[in-house]
């Protein structure tokens, strides 16, 4: 018995010894028993110790509470950047956004779940200002919250982004939830053909194994810069608890695919160093799936091939300008998606495009459904389910408006566009944004717009302002006037508009287009 009890006390003390070492002792738990396991009952494995070094936020406090179990979530935040000459690359230019937003954050939870969950926020910051007028958006799910001092709580039974609006004024410093569906794809991290990052670095990924097709990033920070994925990897995926800082882009690399519950940060980029996703040169048929793209500091996904899925994808915490929203050109489908933008947001330029159940929050530049710039052609088009939670316009612009067609704004040679066949159904703006209509394609060169329906808006416009409304067509040749735009059950400041009324109504500008139907 001696002897054991030596041996006992010997473990003991080596033990204690690897714990105090640089590399922490791992005990040999049963998978049954083991904390990162899918089976322990745990709700979330989102342990904040997976972010280590990550901006968290000291404004609020997230739980999800299932059945009987409650478990707190990790809320991350963006800060408005200080405006410092040449500091991270910023321009002269950078100064008027980051002034106007300055002091301002966003915050943000990301979880994946099933069935009904109950949320609970808690203010902890005397910085929001909180009241019983307190509202969960998009509207459309017809969430209410019920307020209790500093406590905030709402059920949810389906996956979305939810954003909860505190006052007047709290979204100055706003929350969003981003409760995605459970995963169905998880790819098997001992798969021969799959190499597991744990803690990457940029000469890691940049050094990949040509006998690989596929990388797994771990829970964890990693640091990876702009990396242009190779040729031989088509699976990219961003396990629940990784943060990743750097950029994805594909350069004559079709058919890949970037999914999980991750997190991509430009945190650490320059600003406009790099496009958070990029897709050029021939790489069509890419799928984005489930993740992040957060700290924008340049356009968050730009895909300019053709036939690419986005679904499940939140962008979040760009504040100066070109920080741009989602573009997927000919082919593409865009759904379930979260779009943080301060340049146009819902980027629409090739033919047969689909896009569904988007929210749109939209700063000071850009529009939120950008028809086209340059010589943009788009027949076929859908857009359905568009709630825009605001557009803060300071001012009237050529590329601003809910529903914006610029042209050939710069005047390139050799460059016309085209719109044609379009559905833009079932949108809504919470508040009330500064101007709907400004479709005023520049008139160096010709640009055809015929077609459009837009069908069961509910849109709210403050009037009388220096923002003006405009449709305006940009050849006065009556045989190119934009024609075939049928207005379908559109509700403007809670009036429907009809063909007697909605000049009037919308105090809109019109030039070079055939009267509207109207539904």
């Amino acid at each position: 018995m001696r002897i054991r009890s030596i041996k006992y006390l010997i473990f003991i003390a080596v033990l204690i010894y690897s714990c105090k070492a640089d590399e922490p002792y791992i005990l040999d738990i049963p998978k049954s028993q083991n904390p990162d396991s899918s089976n322990t009952g745990y709700l979330f494995d989102l342990d904040p110790d997976n972010y280590k070094g990550v901006p968290l936020s000291d404004i609020y406090e997230v739980s999800v509470t299932q059945g009987d179990k409650k478990e707190k979530i990790v809320v991350f935040q963006n800060a408005c950047p200080e405006y410092i000459p040449n500091y991270m690359d910023l321009t002269e230019n950078d100064k008027f956004p980051l002034d106007i937003f300055k002091d301002r954050t966003i915050n943000w939870a990301n979880f994946s779940f099933d069935g009904t969950i109950k949320i609970e926020v808690k203010v902890i910051s005397h910085i929001i200002k909180l009241s019983s007028n307190v509202q969960i958006w998009p509207s459309r799910h017809q969430v209410i919250p019920d307020v209790n001092a500093n406590i905030i709580t709402f059920t949810i039974n389906k996956p979305g982004q939810y954003s909860v609006e505190i006052g007047s004024e709290g979204y100055k410093n706003g929350l969003v939830i981003f409760a995605n569906p459970k995963e169905t794809d998880i790819p098997d991290p001992h798969s021969s053909q799959i190499l597991v990052l744990n803690q990457a670095s940029k000469n890691e990924v940049n050094n990949l194994p040509a006998s690989i097709n596929s990388i797994y990033f771990e829970k964890g920070v990693h640091d990876i810069g702009v990396f242009e994925i190779p040729s031989n990897i088509k699976s990219v995926y961003l396990k629940e608890g990784a943060w990743v800082y750097g950029s994805f882009i594909m350069n004559n690399n079709a058919d890949v695919k970037i999914y999980g519950r991750g997190i991509l940060s430009s945190g650490n980029l320059k600003f406009r160093e790099s496009h958070c996703i990029e897709a050029l040169n021939g790489s069509h048929n890419i799928k984005l799936d489930g993740i992040v793209v957060a700290d924008s500091k340049y356009f968050a996904v730009r895909l300019i091939g053709r036939n690419n899925h986005v679904n499940w994808v939140k962008i979040i915490g760009g504040w100066t300008y070109n920080c741009d929203g989602i573009a997927a050109y000919e082919g593409s489908t865009v759904k379930n998606c979260f779009i943080w933008a301060n340049d146009d947001a819902i980027k629409i330029y090739r033919n047969n495009i689909n896009w569904q159940d988007i929210v749109v929050w939209q700063l000071n530049n850009g529009g939120v459904i950008q028809m086209g710039w340059g010589g943009s052609n788009a027949t076929n088009v859908n857009v359905k389910g568009v709630d825009v939670l605001r557009a803060e316009w300071n001012k009237p612009g050529f590329n601003r408006a809910l529903l914006n067609c610029v042209g050939n704004r710069y005047q390139n040679p050799e460059q016309s566009g085209s719109q044609k066949n379009w559905i833009i159904e079932d949108v809504i703006t919470e508040t009330a944004i500064p101007v709907v209509f400004n479709i005023t394609p520049d008139i160096f060169s010709y640009n055809e717009i015929k077609n459009i329906t837009l069908k069961n808006w509910n849109v709210k416009m403050p009037m009388n302002t220096s923002f003006v409304n405009e449709i305006k067509g940009n050849s006065n040749i009556p045989a190119n006037y934009i024609s075939g735009l049928t207005f379908d059950n559109i509700i403007f400041n809670n009036i429907k508009l009809t063909n007697s009324n909605w000049i009037s109504t919308t105090q809109i500008e019109t030039a070079n287009i055939v009267e509207p139907i109207f539904k």
